[in-house]
């Protein structure tokens, strides 16, 4: 047999695949890593960079309680019926294992105070803090000529951290924030978020031995006896691997004819880079890999593009459902001008995206559109805009909500009843139809939410009337952590249709059916997930478990 050019290939250079390589390398494996983009990073540049992990040291350093029980109880809460236990059981007992490694390795992080779980006060284990990690603010310094590869998105606030961003008020409420603070760190290119997240670990890279090949991408897995040995790059040169392949791609976000039939949601739009789009499936699936689906998923979000401002600019999709929808004089509906739920709480919304007409052949509630009016353009910011700038020419506006109605094809009667009677509510603090504003994640301090008009008063602070004009609209897409992948065992290998584990082949990240935590949404699964299971796969190609 002829010899492998390195121990570990892996093919992805997002936060999943740079964890992989760097526990390999620290493991001993001689590893390359493939990224088809020409930066590292891809879509956990554009994260927040939240991770989650229950019963983790730095919380308890910090005199957090926790318990595994405790943990395990939140966790099978929030997968429902779709997670598969023993990976759901691997996620929660290795995280905390997988985080002091990495720590080890010397990479930095710190407890998001303030950051409740998600389901804190409905669901059983659940914490108000603690459990909410983000990587420490990091300068472009520390890495050298590395911090050049590095992609860093456009247009966004990249160097704050998670806790500043709840502190201050929200991503859409920069009248709270330390502007100051923030133009000095982009300065001193400092960096927090998903950007940091990244940094960290490719500050690792080189001394850790990992070489590392961008603007190039796999084509093909070969094979050999039933065994993946290798992969064919884009350019067509053949490069093996002893112990094994691992897929950390990501999902198949920025395809979006693909993404529309996996997830069944009309009008998808991508919150990831182009390079994000699905490759992993055909490879895999040309050897007989198994796919799972994730039913009746809840990460799903509600946003729009922001258009490029010129050629090469970096796709900047807006996650409205965690800025304009936290805030106080919008409200959503669908086009016949309805609300139809808790805006301030997206995985609220998520079911009722999918709920389907019979008689009318079409989804219920898609398209839906963001309505908000002057009074939150005069005091929040709209599409990472500063405040009070004006609202651009590529969303619809009208005097009249009838006006208003006619630019984006609603129904003009029903709108206006619906922010009549939204405005009532706005105005008793309590919205009666859907609960805006009663769940403990989306609670914030009232000393975070001012006035913007003196004869406007905030009895809630996720409610606020719709009635100053020019009134404003927009289309909204569905985005989502995608519910489809490659399905993967508790050892992260890619499991065969026929029921066994492809022997040199593994998956992580979003390339892999998230069977670990089933159905719901946690902020900072998906980054904890690709670590995790990124350090328990090296593990395996080690021969250090079976």
């Amino acid at each position: 047999m002829s010899r492998s050019d390195c121990d570990v290939i892996v093919i992805g250079g997002g936060v999943a695949g740079l964890a992989t390589a760097l526990a390999s390398a620290k493991l001993g494996l001689s590893t390359r890593l493939y990224e088809k983009a020409g930066k590292l990073g891809g879509g956990s540049s554009l994260a927040y960079g939240g991770l989650w992990c229950g019963c983790n040291h730095i919380a308890a350093a910090l005199g957090y309680q926790d318990s595994p029980e405790d943990t395990l109880a939140y966790m099978r809460f929030v997968a429902g019926d779709q997670a598969d236990e023993a990976r759901l059981a691997t996620f929660a007992a290795r995280g905390p294992e997988a985080l002091r490694f990495f720590e080890q390795c010397g990479l930095r992080f710190r407890i998001t105070r303030h950051f409740p779980d998600h389901y804190a006060g409905m669901a059983p284990g659940a914490r108000d803090e603690g459990r909410c990690l983000e990587p420490a603010l990091i300068g472009a310094q520390e890495l050298g000529e590395w911090a050049s590869r590095v992609f860093i998105p456009r247009a966004q606030p990249v160097e704050v951290t998670i806790e500043e961003i709840v502190d201050w008020g929200g991503i859409a409420n920069l009248r709270g924030w330390d502007t100051a603070l923030v133009a000095e760190r982009a300065k001193g290119r400092i960096f927090g978020r998903g950007v940091a997240l990244v940094m960290h670990f490719v500050k690792q890279l080189p001394a850790a031995g990992v070489q590392v090949h961008l603007g190039q991408g796999a084509k093909e897995l070969i094979a050999e006896r039933g065994r993946v040995v290798g992969i064919r790059t884009d350019s067509g040169e053949r490069v093996t691997a002893a112990r094994g392949v691992v897929l950390a791609t990501g999902g198949y976000d920025s395809d979006e004819r693909l993404a529309e039939h996996l997830e069944g949601l009309p009008g998808w739009r991508t919150q990831f880079p182009e390079t994000v789009s699905g490759e992993h499936l055909p490879m895999a699936g040309e050897i007989g890999a198994a796919t799972r689906t994730i039913q009746n998923n809840l990460a799903v979000f509600l946003g729009f593009h922001v258009p490029k401002a010129k050629p090469g600019d970096n796709i900047l999709f807006r996650q409205a459902s965690i800025c304009e929808l936290l805030c106080p004089h919008t409200v959503v509906v669908n086009a016949e001008g309805r609300r139809f739920g808790d805006e301030a709480y997206f995985q609220a919304l998520a079911p009722k995206l999918r709920e389907y007409d019979l008689l009318r052949r079409r989804h219920v509630n898609l398209p839906c559109f963001l309505i908000f009016d002057q009074q939150y353009a005069d005091g929040f910011s709209f599409a990472y805009r500063p405040v009070g700038a004006p609202i651009p020419e590529w969303v619809a506006r009208g005097e009249s909500l009838e006006q208003l109605a006619a630019a984006l094809g609603i129904h003009a009667g029903n709108l206006a009843a619906t922010v009549e009677r939204f405005n009532a509510f706005a105005r008793a603090g309590r919205d009666e139809d859907f609960g805006r504003g009663k769940s403990k994640w989306t609670q914030a301090d009232d000393r975070l939410w001012k006035p913007t008009r003196t004869d406007e008063k905030y009895v809630n602070p996720r409610l606020g009337t719709i009635r100053i004009p020019p009134f404003y609209g927009i289309e909204l897409h569905p985005s989502a952590f995608i519910s489809h992948g490659l399905l993967a065992n508790h050892h992260a290998q890619v499991m065969h249709v026929r029921g066994m584990p492809i022997d040199g082949l593994y998956a992580v990240g979003n390339a892999a059916a998230h069977t670990e935590y089933g159905v719901g949404y946690q902020a900072g699964y998906s980054l904890s997930s690709g670590m995790t299971f990124g350090y328990v796969a090296a593990r395996h190609m080690a021969a250090l478990e079976s």
